[in-house]
């Protein structure tokens, strides 16, 4: 229970801190990405993780057979919530712009290897 505590508490700092840079950097910068697609963004990525991590760690602590499945399935949840977003987001503003795709991925991974380092120190204490 304290893991999921303390990476709940580590997203939302990392979450915070990309915000308050964001805020701070993306309108001075004028990088063509808008500061509320940008907010938009970091929202999304955040709740998607914190569910991704809530699936997957419950697959952690779950049988070989049965925590695997759940384990794949937080992935594949995770990627088809990502697919979803830029979908959703293509549909709104009919425009994905290069500025917007690089801030995604950029946020991506960022998120992706909180998520990656946190479930390899679960799986290293079983």
């Amino acid at each position: 229970m304290t893991d999921r505590i303390r990476y709940i508490w580590q997203l939302l700092l990392l979450a915070t801190s990309l915000l308050i840079i964001g805020v701070i950097v993306v309108p001075k910068l004028d990088v063509g990405l808008a500061l509320n697609h940008y907010l938009i963004l970091l929202i999304s990525v955040t709740a998607i993780n914190l569910v991704a991590y809530l699936v997957m760690g419950t697959g952690i602590q779950k049988s070989n057979r049965e925590g695997t499945f759940v384990l794949l399935a937080g992935i594949g949840l995770k990627f088809l919530l990502y697919l979803f977003t830029i979908l959703l987001f293509w549909l709104v503003t009919k425009n994905l712009t290069k500025p917007f795709i690089i801030a995604f991925f950029a946020l991506y991974l960022v998120f992706t290897f909180l998520l990656a380092g946190h479930l390899y120190k679960a799986l290293k204490n079983i």
